[in-house]
């Protein structure tokens, strides 16, 4: 029984030693649960009332200038741009018309585009508006012109306009008429001479459009002898006509068409004879030159027909 009792008694005192090293280990890891659980509240409670600090934006293409992707207004822009490059038109260009067309508008804002500021947001509708309207027009340019918007020049149209000259056309009338068939994609009435940039590009594809393929067509007055002639005129386009008067011989020139066809006449020289209005009847005494230059445009949006009736009358004082 003692040898037992001993036994029990080491064996008890085995378990104890065990029991006296795991207490520590025990209190250890508690105090590691309490520290971690203290630090983790103490760093969430700083992330949460301390704000975290973002870099700003970079600077936006000029493109993208106030465009919000979540913004109405920024997703027509970016409609807008996907257009212009499925047209192959140059962006650059583009943008400039159309801030052009917006600072023309409201000359009170002295040259400053809209912002991305709520204010500004009417002008922003106004300036994609404006933008829609002239991209409707650059589609009715030919590809191979839309795609040199931009980097068009003088000497782009003038090789047509010197072919034209020969033909005994003026200048200043190849103008005009440049100025009546851009009217579909310049808006306004016809003015003539080339506007400045950027719209200037839009007047000289026009007028490669227009003058490239433009034959002049020529009606010989007679004397005593009532001449006709048809032709059709384009839907928004022009034709030009090169009356020839005998010498010392007055006119009758009179013209039918449309109600939306307009006439102007040029004397040799270029300059102004008769203004631009409704077709009609004109009579012209002798010496007025040969030849004259006769200018019609359509306004509607079908081609019709014309109608020349002329007649060339010796002067009385030139009669035997």
């Amino acid at each position: 029984m003692p040898a037992e009792q001993r036994q029990l008694t080491r064996a008890e005192q085995r378990e104890q030693g065990a029991e006296g090293r795991l207490a520590p280990v025990v209190l250890a890891l508690a105090l590691s649960a309490v520290l971690g659980t203290l630090i983790g509240w103490l760093l969430l409670s700083r992330d949460v009332s301390e704000p975290r600090s973002v870099a700003p934006p970079q600077d936006q293409d000029r493109s993208d200038r106030g465009v919000s992707p979540q913004s109405s207004s920024g997703q027509q822009r970016q409609q807008l741009l996907s257009r212009l490059r499925a047209l192959q038109v140059d962006r650059s260009w583009f943008l400039r018309l159309v801030d052009s067309t917006l600072l023309e508008r409201y000359p009170d804002r002295q040259g400053r585009l809209p912002s991305d500021a709520p204010e500004d947001q009417a002008l922003r509708q106004i300036w994609n508006d404006l933008a829609q309207d002239w991209l409707s027009r650059v589609e009715r340019l030919p590809p191979a012109l839309r795609a040199r918007l931009g980097s068009l020049g003088d000497g782009d149209w003038l090789g047509s306009s010197r072919r034209l000259t020969d033909q005994g056309i003026h200048p200043l009338v190849l103008e005009r008429l440049v100025g009546a068939a851009a009217r579909d994609v310049l808006p306004g009435e016809p003015q003539g001479a080339a506007p400045a940039e950027p719209f200037r590009q839009l007047w000289i594809a026009a007028a490669m459009r227009t003058l490239d393929d433009l034959r002049v067509a020529t009606v010989e007055a007679r004397s005593g002898e009532v001449v006709n002639r048809s032709l059709r005129i384009p839907a928004k386009g022009a034709q030009l006509l090169a009356v020839t008067v005998p010498q010392q011989h007055s006119l009758a020139l009179g013209i039918n068409g449309t109600a939306l066809m307009q006439m102007t006449l040029f004397r040799p020289d270029g300059t102004l004879l008769d203004k631009r209005g409704p077709l009609r009847v004109i009579s012209l005494e002798s010496g007025i030159g040969s030849p004259l230059q006769l200018l019609v445009t359509n306004d509607g949006v079908a081609s019709a027909l014309i109608t020349l009736s002329c007649r060339a009358d010796l002067s009385p004082q030139n009669e035997v």
